[in-house]
């Protein structure tokens, strides 16, 4: 189909978000669009559609790389693919019409590597990782060390079913002054030392409603967010001496219990 058949055949088919609640903070609330105020459903609706027919080109064209390197003769075992984007779009959710924000819809991004010459079989990785950690990763492919001082790690152990070495961390950055820390199934989120701190809970607030930085029960995490984030270099106690996320390139530690990124504090 083109565009304006993918456009047409979503039309009638998705349903965009409506009346969203917004969420309560000086900067996720930033930019909401109103249904009714600042546009009509119906603009929500054909920009939703075109939305998803956008997605569905990008799947159509990554097909048409595979065909045509089978055209030229390419083996497509041999070689490396990878599928990603730079962030995701709200579109709507928390009535938001835009990225900037950590929410899920915003920071979290399809990422798939093809490599069936030393993947034979398909696996899903649960893990946070980054897209940083693609220059680690393709280092470890072809057999080259990962430069030291980077933030990047190799996501060949997790490929490989293998996760007791991964920190299960990921960091977004913004503009300079906001920061993302995921670790697990959290998510600390700082805008400035004028904004409040945000904490998610994926794990019983999937959809991202409820701000528990102050639920008693997340104290310890919420300490240990904040001396992760001066080590990165933001807020009042930003390590002026900051150069990197101190990750170790974990190639060298798959026979090694002992390694965590930054000593471990998750």
């Amino acid at each position: 189909m083109d565009s304006e058949e993918k456009f047409a055949y979503y039309l009638n088919r998705v349903e965009p978000y409506v009346n969203e609640p917004v969420f309560e903070h000086p900067f996720l609330s930033q930019r909401q669009v109103g249904s009714g105020f600042d546009v009509t459903t119906r603009d929500l609706r054909r920009a939703t559609a075109a939305y998803h027919g956008m997605i569905e080109t990008i799947d159509d064209l990554y097909g048409e790389v595979l065909s045509a390197l089978q055209k030229v003769g390419q083996d497509l075992d041999d070689w490396i693919i990878v599928y990603t984007s730079d962030h995701g779009e709200m579109l709507g959710q928390h009535g938001i019409w835009e990225k900037q924000k950590f929410f899920e819809a915003s920071v979290r991004v399809p990422l798939i590597i093809r490599y069936p010459r030393r993947f034979e079989q398909g696996r899903v990785v649960e893990e946070n990782v980054n897209l940083c950690d693609l220059f680690a990763t393709m280092c470890d492919f072809a057999d080259i060390p990962t430069p030291p001082g980077l933030d990047s790690r190799s996501l060949v152990p997790l490929m490989e079913g293998n996760g007791a070495l991964w920190d299960n961390e990921t960091i977004s950055q913004f503009s300079g002054t906001n920061l993302m820390i995921k670790q697990n199934h959290l998510k600390y989120q700082y805008y400035g030392e004028n904004m409040p701190e945000v904490l998610f809970d994926l794990q019983c607030d999937p959809y991202e409603t409820r701000n528990c930085i102050e639920d008693p029960a997340n104290a310890r995490h919420v300490s240990l967010f904040r001396k992760r984030c001066a080590k990165l270099g933001f807020g009042p106690d930003a390590d002026q001496l900051y150069r990197n996320a101190g990750y170790v390139d974990n190639t060298t530690l798959r026979g090694n219990r002992q390694g965590a990124s930054y000593g471990g504090d998750n």
